[in-house]
């Protein structure tokens, strides 16, 4: 006997069904069943509605845990993955992306059979997730020691594709940002300069940078200059060689201007755009428009790269209240997928759900989503955790970030 589709779910699960209502169009889905039969169940009513899918599939490891076997031949593991890729493929809407989590030991097999359902061209990027330190039984390996996972990225069409940018903190100052402008406010023509360093180590009492490092120590003296840059991050700067060729015709002539008088600052105004400001042929960076306030304080941001070195998997194993021991992914990692491709009420998609972190991901985060997960830890892990965030009865991941504090549903469907 086949499985029953959603619709007939849905009907079994509530007599009103078969008169939908705007809610039942909003509403929450975790499903309980193959997530085959399910993912191709999503279609008559989630076709070209999916703005954001993550899954992360078993990798294929060789071990069977208690809640999975994670252990196929290659190709029967290819053989696994297609058939549901090909199906997640019209879900997407027409500006949606797929992300999926691996580590090396099907990478290749997973990109080629990507390339082959959504096209190569569509690919926006392979991210590198350093998950782990060099430290423990990792180490004793015969070889390099594997500590990172990767996501690849595809668009339905990528064209089409919105990222949403993100950033990340930056810990400790960009040594690039080593000079100190006496007065910001000034008109630039009157601007004066100095180290940086020599200009904190006056405001502590010192003569020079190697006074104050004698008096307090190299790193203690670091860290001051640190944490003085970003008190007065209007005051610090950085010169920065522009690429000639790749600026306006205006400001190469200003850029050439600058090379020609070396001593004098030259700004070029730009209509909704910041000043095009130079010395000397090098553009005048602020290390302030680099700063912002992340978790009440402020910070050092920069644009995020596709090697993501701070999603700490240590310490999640009781995140969101469930014990998952294996391949559990932290609520942080996971909203940053989120956040780069979707807007709050889109859809977003996990049919490898696991203990249920995207689902309470995308609750807090006000999207839409569908979670299915065919293994028992469904009703005792992901279902009972769900509904601490709905009840707001969950502290942990990016609860506080959020600022969430509960409330919402969802409709449990067995199929």
């Amino acid at each position: 006997m086949s499985a029953p589709s959603l619709e007939a779910a849905l009907r079994a699960r509530s007599p009103r069904a078969h008169a939908r209502t705007a809610r039942d169009e909003r509403e929450n889905l975790l499903i309980h069943g193959d997530n085959l039969a399910a993912l191709r169940s999503l279609s008559p009513r989630f076709a070209g509605k999916i703005r954001c899918a993550y899954l992360d599939p078993p990798y294929n490891t060789g071990r069977t845990f208690a809640e999975y076997s994670d252990a196929l031949a290659a190709d029967d593991w290819v053989a696994m993955m297609r058939p549901r890729l090909e199906a997640i493929a019209p879900l997407l809407a027409d500006d949606g992306a797929i992300f999926v989590q691996i580590d090396d030991t099907q990478l290749a097999h997973l990109a080629l059979t990507m390339d082959a359902i959504f096209g190569a061209k569509n690919r926006i990027s392979t991210i590198t997730v350093v998950r782990s330190a060099t430290t423990g039984h990792k180490a004793i390996n015969a070889g390099p020691v594997h500590v990172s996972d990767f996501i690849l990225a595809y668009a339905r069409d990528k064209k089409r594709w919105r990222y949403r940018p993100q950033t990340r903190v930056r810990e400790g100052l960009d040594p690039a940002y080593a000079t100190w402008l006496d007065d910001p406010d000034a008109p630039p023509a009157r601007w004066t300069f100095r180290p940086l360093r020599a200009a904190i180590a006056s405001m502590l009492g010192h003569d020079s940078s190697r006074a104050a490092v004698r008096a307090m120590g190299k790193l203690d003296f670091e860290q001051m200059v640190a944490l003085r840059a970003l008190e007065s991050a209007r005051h610090v700067v950085r010169f920065a060689q522009p690429r000639y060729e790749a600026i306006a015709r205006a400001a190469q002539q200003i850029v050439d201007r600058s090379r020609e008088r070396p001593e004098r600052v030259f700004v070029h105004e730009r209509e909704g755009r910041p000043p095009f400001i130079v010395k000397g042929g090098n553009r005048i960076l602020f290390l302030a428009d680099k700063v912002r306030v992340v978790g009440r304080r402020a910070a050092i941001v920069e644009p995020l790269t596709n090697v993501w070195t701070d999603m700490p998997f240590q310490g999640i194993a009781r995140e969101g209240g469930v014990v998952f021991t294996r391949n559990k992914k932290p609520e942080r990692l996971v909203a940053r997928v989120v956040a780069m491709a979707s807007d709050p009420g889109d859809w977003v998609l996990d049919p490898f759900l696991g203990s249920g972190t995207t689902a309470a991901v995308a609750h807090k985060m006000s999207r839409r989503w569908i979670g299915i997960e065919s293994g028992d830890h469904l009703a005792t892990l992901a279902e009972p955790r769900l509904r601490r965030v709905i009840a707001g009865e969950d502290a942990t991941g990016i609860t506080g970030e959020t600022g969430f504090r509960g409330g919402g549903s969802f409709r449990k469907v067995v199929m």
